[in-house]
């Protein structure tokens, strides 16, 4: 049985690109500070938005919506 090997990087680079998404004027050394850490990442975002900690930590962990989802979904 062979094992997934995933890049250790991948994931925490998606998770930082994600935020630069939502809040693209993020303070990028601070980011990367956050060392990939979602709840660290969510404490630096909710100084700049009124959504709390815990919302923010959901929008960075949110599965990604593929091309054909959408298509299926909403045609």
């Amino acid at each position: 049985m062979a094992l997934q090997q995933t890049h250790p990087g991948s994931s925490a680079a998606a998770l930082e690109r994600r935020a630069l998404a939502l809040w693209p004027r993020l303070d990028r050394a601070a980011l990367r500070r956050c060392h990939q850490d979602p709840s660290r990442i969510a404490a630096l975002v909710s100084h700049r938005t009124l959504l709390s900690p815990e919302a923010i930590k959901e929008m960075l962990l949110m599965p990604t919506v593929s091309d054909d989802e959408v298509s299926t979904w909403f045609g």
